[in-house]
């Protein structure tokens, strides 16, 4: 199934309260707090499509704490 992976910086502090909403409310399936340029890192089926892609990224901007959001499209 096609997946994307979106690259997340958040408000310092907020990485796990984030995370958690990832995954218990966005139906993201793996989701992990990191160092460097962004600060969560999360892996979801999604169909590839821009439209998608781009909804899901405009959703995730618009949730309190998120900075900026960035996303790469998966083949397996």
């Amino acid at each position: 199934m096609p997946f994307a992976i979106y690259l997340i910086k958040v408000t310092p502090g907020k990485e796990k309260e984030i995370k958690e909403k990832l995954l218990n409310e966005m139906n993201f399936v793996e989701v992990h707090v990191v160092t460097g340029p962004f600060d969560v890192i999360g892996k979801i089926h999604i169909p590839l499509t821009r439209r998608a892609l781009i909804g899901l990224k405009e959703e995730l901007e618009r949730i309190e704490n998120i900075i900026a959001v960035k996303y790469l499209e998966a083949r397996d």
